[in-house]
């Protein structure tokens, strides 16, 4: 005979089911991702008993407070001229709202189905990465070498923050001593954790990677002061001050050999080529390429003339990256140490020719751009602006010039910010009055979600905005879990250097692991064992 289900276990199993299906879609479909959140919602509003989560609300104020980051994106539009696309955000934000008010309102999850939930979303991750893996291995890399296509379900950037957090909660249950005898479980965690660092990576995602390696060496910190043996807590402190060294000494030593000037005597430059041709030498710019100046004995004419004859694109068109071809010409031959002109263009291979063509501006550089190349190409954008002030194509100068941009509508409309849907447009327009070279392609994102609050909303919409992030944390004590921790740490660092909020599946991501961590499993403190006591 069954045993009939309550109303109550009824919509508390499609409360979960709906959870689920969330956490399995953040890294896979965004379409199954808004049916998900439909389910909650659809759930919430048919389960009733809204007196007693009127209740829970008045007893947890700070679930209300966050929930009220949708009422400032609301309030945002009565002063944009652009509607359309305030509109647009505010129906983007919308799971801002919807997570804390279902989520909070609704019991919250035991200690079991909390782990169940996040190790459920780590297989997610691990199969759209595995997805993705085998879609290169059978397609293969595209035309332009462009490695952030990898990743197929989502922008390379916000999928490598996914793969960091599955990693760390992978990481946070093996190492949980709980487990201690569950042996096989213990291995598969490694596995999938050691799988996930290992196609993050691959996957090249320098930020993603960054901010993996920061918080790694914090983790490592907490589960190392949290053990009672003091040589494991003195290895591990030694560990990380050997990797912070490492690191800085390793990026000191590329720097100064790629583009530092070696000492010596002064060196006469000569006049003409080979040829008799006229080089031109720009000595004030002092632009570099492993070593050596790119400004340096350049005979345009040769170069053109030569260029054309051996290579199927024009001097004057763009390689298969979009680049100038001169200019990545130009770096390639210095950074051979060859001369600009058709001598040094002669000495070029079949293989430097194609490299060149394929928008490979450095005969160290491949097609599938490894660590080294991309901590290369940062610090030479970094040296480019320094010397040139150039940022084109330059993500990280590109940066630098929209912090530039934000200044005039900052202080303009410092107060009451421009409106939720015109912050692109008075980006887009100030960089046009200061005349900053930035890509044509440019929306006018600032790429910077701080930097969007305090130009939509000024700043106190800012510091309002602030304080429905951190005071929820501080009353309810999430700090104190770990994960919680971690997860703060990748989003505040990505809101640094992303429009977090811009990307739907970031911003549920955020909405719902803040609510999860927040409002929505039972009260959880680790002890200095490492261990977790949870509501189960």
């Amino acid at each position: 005979m069954k045993i009939p289900v309550s109303r109550e276990d009824l919509h508390r199993k499609v409360y979960l089911s709906g959870l689920a299906l969330l956490v399995c879609c953040l890294p896979l479909s965004r379409y199954l991702l808004s049916i998900s959140l439909f389910i909650l919602l659809i759930n919430w509003l048919a389960e009733g008993r809204f007196r007693q989560k009127f209740t829970l609300i008045r007893q947890n104020p700070s679930t209300l407070l966050f929930a009220s980051i949708f009422v400032v994106y609301c309030a945002g539009l009565f002063h944009t001229q652009n509607l359309n696309p305030g509109l647009a955000r505010v129906k983007n934000v919308l799971p801002l709202l919807l997570l804390p008010l279902v989520v909070g309102t609704t019991q919250p999850l035991s200690g079991k189905q909390f782990r169940q939930l996040l190790l459920l979303f780590s297989a997610a991750v691990t199969a759209s990465s595995l997805v993705c893996l085998i879609h290169y291995f059978i397609k293969g890399m595209n035309t332009n070498g462009n490695f952030r296509e990898v990743s197929i379900f989502m922008h390379h950037i916000r999928f490598s923050l996914l793969i960091v957090m599955a990693i760390f909660i992978l990481l946070y249950y093996f190492s949980d001593k709980r487990d201690a005898g569950k042996i096989p479980e213990k291995m598969l965690l490694a596995i999938g954790a050691c799988f996930l660092i290992a196609f993050l990576f691959f996957l090249r995602s320098f930020t993603g990677i960054l901010i993996f390696m920061a918080i790694a060496l914090v983790f490592i910190l907490n589960r190392a002061i949290r053990n009672p043996d003091n040589r494991i807590r003195h290895a591990a402190f030694f560990l990380v001050a050997l990797a912070f060294t490492g690191i800085f000494i390793v990026t000191l030593l590329v720097y100064r050999h790629n583009f530092h000037a070696r000492p010596g005597p002064p060196v006469k430059l000569e006049l003409f080529t080979a040829n008799g041709n006229p080089y031109t030498h720009d000595t004030l710019t002092g632009a570099m390429e492993n070593g050596h100046f790119i400004d340096l004995y350049v005979c345009e004419p040769e170069m053109k003339k030569e260029w054309d004859r051996v290579s199927r694109i024009s001097y004057e068109g763009k390689d298969l990256k979009g680049q100038p071809v001169d200019y990545t010409l130009r770096r390639y031959l210095t950074s051979k140490g060859f001369r600009k002109d058709s001598a040094g263009i002669s000495n070029l291979s079949h293989l430097d020719i194609q490299r060149i063509e394929n928008g490979l501006a450095n005969y160290k550089f491949r097609n599938n751009p490894g660590i080294y190349q991309r901590l290369y190409e940062t610090l030479w954008e970094l040296h480019i602006l320094s010397r040139t002030g150039y940022v084109m194509q330059h993500s990280m100068g590109q940066r630098i010039a929209f912090l530039q941009a934000s200044g005039t509508p900052l202080k303009e409309n410092l107060w009451t910010g421009v409106g939720t849907g015109d912050v692109y447009e008075s980006m887009r327009h100030s960089a046009q009055d200061k005349k900053l070279v930035v890509d044509p392609l440019w929306e006018g994102k600032p790429h910077n979600q701080f930097l969007f609050f305090m130009l939509a909303f000024g700043l106190p919409g800012f510091l309002y905005l602030m304080i429905c992030l951190g005071l929820p944390v501080l009353a309810n004590k999430a700090s104190r879990f770990l994960l919680f921790n971690v997860f703060a740490g990748i989003m505040v660092t990505s809101m640094l250097v992303l429009d977090t909020f811009e990307s739907y599946d970031s911003m549920v991501f955020f909405a719902f692991f803040y609510c999860l961590f927040v409002f929505g499993s039972g009260k959880k403190e680790e002890n200095k064992s490492g261990k977790i006591s949870q509501d189960d």
